[in-house]
């Protein structure tokens, strides 16, 4: 009887055994599915960052430009104002010598 026992639970295990490697072998199959997964996710994120951050670096430099220009404009605008009032300075002078 004993025997038997002993028979029996060898055969279970060497049943059970390769029932477990395979669930072993979907499971590390899985795992290995859902690294390649967040690899992909990570590399897209990746990419994304660096376009946002060309992007943002053309914004910046299209900002500094302006603001160049505008600079630039604020200048003349100084530099006609004061012409202007050299000129009414001038003719409110002329006007008071007649």
């Amino acid at each position: 009887m004993r025997r038997g026992l002993y028979w029996l639970a060898l055969a279970g295990a060497l049943a059970v055994t390769p029932l477990w490697a395979r669930a072993q072998q979907s499971a590390d199959t899985l795992a290995s599915k859902a690294v390649r997964k967040q690899t992909a996710a990570v590399a897209r994120q990746r990419a994304e960052v660096q376009r946002l951050q060309r992007d943002v670096a053309a914004q910046e430099s299209g900002s500094r430009v302006a603001a160049g220009r505008l600079k630039q404009q604020d200048a003349e605008i100084a530099e006609l104002q004061r012409q202007l009032q050299t000129a009414q300075q001038s003719g409110a002078a002329a006007g008071k010598g007649r």
